[in-house]
């Protein structure tokens, strides 16, 4: 069949205007399709781009939080079996205010033949690095609840008796130089080894040096700087030791400088001063503080602490130590420890310590701890060797056996149905903690 010139001129301008039409119908679909994708994501907050959620500066800033903590529970017997002690004022480590069969010269773990509810400890933190670029705020609030909370308290804010709001700052990072962060708030010290979470330390039970020449917490200001990438420093203006009301007309101080020459060593030296007394502006307390710790292979590491310290003689000091003789002379004290922790295996860590103090006048043993305290004395001796078994059965379960023996150059222990006259103070216990 053959087409003629009409024909083919009609098919043609039908082909042509099917396929305008067709056309125009798709850029008209794609359009719309493009204005309801703009709208939808109008509408849920998204980039129309890349579908993804838009985040507010505020959302950014409190999705960085972290939450964590853990909960301990702990279990101790004195082979002295005490009875008849001088009573305690507080209630730490399962004991209570006015118990005469506590285990002396302790702090977490001070209740004889008794099982505790140690610690509920909750913390949510916004971290800041340090940076020379930007501005940036976080915090960190940290509250502890349990039968450990009397012996932490800081004198001005309890929460009740048997809570601590142990920590509560604020930090801004300034971007100058390398950084410089300013943080405003109530802080655990800068001392020592050993720290108030006892899941965190080498041993369960916490040694001399952190119960008698540390102090728990401060409230002030501390200025952090990093001066290269293995030196560090803070300073601190705070009230004084353990009080969040000041006890005085003045300020106390301390600062710390850290050095790490590689990723297995760091040392770290505190010095610090102040006056302590109540009512008492004139007289200080002040000394040193000298931690150093060294990865010493893959499987053992090592701690080794010192301590000296000095209290300008003071009325108040001697009323409060029972010394008399402090009214007119200075107090003066040191210490000395080692902690080793050897990795058997992914589920036991074997720790020891052994910690020397000095107390020359009895500053800092008499009548201390309040929850477990030595009766007033003019000085004595503190030894003690402790050996602890950190087992890990499951993933964030500690479970931690311990023997410890104590000794005192006074005769400072007691026994049933006496007060003193034990030089030495032997102990089993074993604590359990999960964290989360």
């Amino acid at each position: 069949m053959k087409l003629n010139q009409w024909t083919l001129a009609l098919a043609a301008a039908g082909v042509v205007s099917f396929g305008t039409v067709a056309q125009a119908d798709e850029q008209d679909m794609a359009n719309r399709i493009q204005q309801l994708e703009k709208r939808i994501a109008e509408l849920e907050g998204k980039k129309s781009e890349g579908g993804e959620k838009k985040e507010s500066a505020m959302e950014a800033w409190i999705g960085a939080s972290k939450f964590s903590g853990f909960a301990s529970a702990s279990y101790l017997y004195n082979f002295n079996r005490p009875s008849g002690l001088t009573p305690s004022i507080g209630g730490a480590g399962g004991g209570r205010a006015g118990d005469t069969d506590y285990t002396r010269g302790r702090s977490f773990d001070g209740a004889h033949n008794e099982f505790s509810l140690n610690k509920l400890k909750l913390t949510l933190e916004k971290p800041v690095d340090f940076s020379a670029e930007k501005w940036d705020v976080g915090y960190r609030a940290d509250l502890i609840f349990g039968q450990d909370a009397p012996l932490i308290q800081s004198s001005g804010l309890t929460l009740g008796s048997y809570g601590d709001l142990e920590q509560l700052y604020a930090t801004v990072n300034v971007p100058v130089a390398r950084g410089l962060q300013v943080s405003a708030g109530k802080w655990v010290t800068l001392m020592g080894v050993e720290v108030i979470e006892e899941t965190a330390n080498p041993n369960w039970s916490e040694g001399n040096q952190f119960l008698f020449v540390e102090n728990f917490t401060g409230t002030g200001v501390q200025l952090s700087y990093k001066w290269t990438d293995k030196i560090d420093s803070q300073f601190r203006v705070y009230n004084g030791w353990d009080v969040v009301k000041d006890n005085n007309d003045g300020l106390s101080y301390m600062g710390r400088i850290g050095y790490a020459p590689d990723d297995k060593t760091s040392i770290g030296l505190v010095g610090y001063g102040g006056p302590e007394q109540a009512n008492n502006t004139r007289d200080w307390r002040y000394g040193v503080d000298l931690v150093a710790s060294r990865k010493l292979t893959d499987k053992l590491t090592a701690w080794v602490q010192g301590d000296y310290g000095r209290e300008n003689a003071s009325a108040e000091l001697a009323a409060a130590s029972g010394n008399p003789a402090l009214a007119t002379k200075a107090a003066e004290w040191y210490a000395g420890g080692l902690w080793l922790t050897y990795d058997c295996c992914d589920l036991l860590t074997v720790a020891a310590r052994a910690d020397y103090l000095k107390d020359r006048d009895g500053a800092r043993t008499s009548g201390s701890p309040f929850t477990a305290p030595f009766p007033p004395n003019n000085g004595q001796d503190l030894a003690s060797f402790t050996l602890t078994l950190n087992i890990k059965p499951v993933k964030n379960l500690q479970v931690r056996p311990e023997v410890r023996w104590d000794h005192s150059s006074g005769d400072l222990f007691g026994s049933r149905g006496s007060d003193t006259g034990r030089a030495n103070q032997v102990t089993a216990g074993m604590g359990v903690a999960y964290l989360f």
